[in-house]
């Protein structure tokens, strides 16, 4: 689960990430690119459904999108806020 207060960041931060890939496809971005970012995408709906507290490790994966794509830095701010 992720803590009540950061619940709507988490799910925006999800959508944030489908439109940066969806952009990078219409952009001719290679496919190995696009699929990075899906693959920070993929894991965060099961850290927002989990039983226990998953907040840290779901913007750990932020910031590791963040840390590979500049347009990730303004995901993880938002979430940060």
């Amino acid at each position: 689960m992720i803590v009540t207060n950061k619940q709507k960041q988490a799910l925006k931060a999800i959508h944030r990430i489908l439109v940066l890939a969806r952009f990078m496809a219409y952009q001719n971005e290679p496919t190995a690119k696009i699929a990075k970012v899906l693959d920070y995408a993929e894991i965060l709906p099961t850290l927002i459904s989990a039983d226990e507290d998953r907040t840290g490790e779901f913007r750990t994966h932020l910031q590791g999108l963040a840390s590979e794509f500049p347009a990730g830095i303004g995901i993880l701010q938002e979430f940060d806020q």
